[in-house]
């Protein structure tokens, strides 16, 4: 008995250093691209904010009407968290491509997923509200962690190259990518599918197209022109409305949170859409410095909309 314990502690020891030897590389590689990613980040940082001062009075006078009980030290300081999130931003899509799938799940970490399964063994498609807050292009990745066939719109680059690399960025885990153009109809069919349920995911804080219906809610203070679109295709499709929450961790590592949107009656106008503003207003109010301070988001004026009490 002792020696057959003897004889196997040492396999068990050999197992142990090659599983340990077998993942160097991947640990290596992990670090090295966590450390220049970085390097980059505050390099980009420094230029973004200095040298070319990057839409500098477009954050500002976002920043001041959204908190105007802020003092100007404060939103100093919130344009310098900005900018440094910012600088993450850019370069988080490139360091998602290259990670080791290890490190990726470190990077994306889902928080209940659970949410997602449920609905799915229930067969009902899904919209998944999404926004510019944290970071929203780890959710190519979502393919990974759900049965749902994923589905996200993208907006096609007229230099070729650029856009095959825009592409294989965006899809290369398994999200199927719908061009702006006649996206709307084509999502929509296939939320109404009945064989296999899908999953859409849509970044529906943008500002409204030119020329497009336009509505208005109050967010962050201010009367804010809205798209409808997620809303729209919700109330004809009976889909579930699932807004993910963004939170960043840690450099670079974000968690994802799935919520139900709860919402008075699909019939009512932008009663989703006011759903989804307010919890992604709860979002910005925790960390505000992660959402997208350099869009010009209320470049439309409040003429030009049809507002909602």
């Amino acid at each position: 008995m002792k020696s057959t314990i003897q004889q196997q502690h040492p396999r068990s020891l050999w197992r142990l250093l090659a599983t340990q030897l077998t993942d160097l590389p991947s640990r290596f590689l992990s670090k090295a691209l966590l450390c220049l990613t970085a390097l980059l980040s505050i390099l980009l940082s420094l230029l973004l904010r200095f040298v070319l001062q990057y839409r500098k009075t477009v954050i500002r006078k976002n920043l001041r009407s959204s908190f105007p009980t802020k003092s100007a030290g404060e939103i100093r300081k919130l344009m310098s968290a900005y900018y440094r999130h910012m600088s993450d931003l850019l370069l988080e899509p490139f360091l998602f491509y290259l990670a080791p799938e290890r490190l990726r799940k470190r990077l994306a970490k889902y928080v209940n997923p659970e949410v997602l399964e449920l609905l799915h063994a229930d067969q009902r498609p899904v919209i998944v509200f999404a926004s510019h807050y944290g970071n929203w292009e780890y959710l190519i990745n979502l393919p990974q962690v759900t049965e749902y066939p994923v589905y996200t719109a993208y907006s096609p680059i007229k230099n070729g190259m650029l856009n095959r690399m825009m592409i294989r960025l965006r899809s290369f885990l398994g999200v199927k990518l719908i061009p702006k153009k006649g996206f709307y109809r084509q999502a929509l069919s296939l939320l109404r599918q009945t064989a296999i349920p899908n999953l859409l995911v849509v970044i529906a804080d943008q500002r409204p197209a030119p020329g497009s219906d336009k509505f208005h809610i109050s967010f962050l203070d201010q009367d804010t022109a809205v798209q409808t679109g997620g809303e729209r295709m919700a109330a004809s499709s009976q889909a579930a409305v699932v807004y993910v929450e963004s939170s960043k961790r840690s450099r670079f590592s974000y968690e994802f949170t799935f919520r139900l949107m709860e919402h008075p009656d699909r019939s009512t106008p932008l009663s989703i859409t006011k759903s989804y503003y307010r919890f992604l207003e709860k979002s910005i109010s925790r960390a505000p410095s992660y959402w997208l301070w350099s869009h010009n988001r209320w470049k439309i004026p409040a003429a030009a909309a049809i507002h909602s009490s």
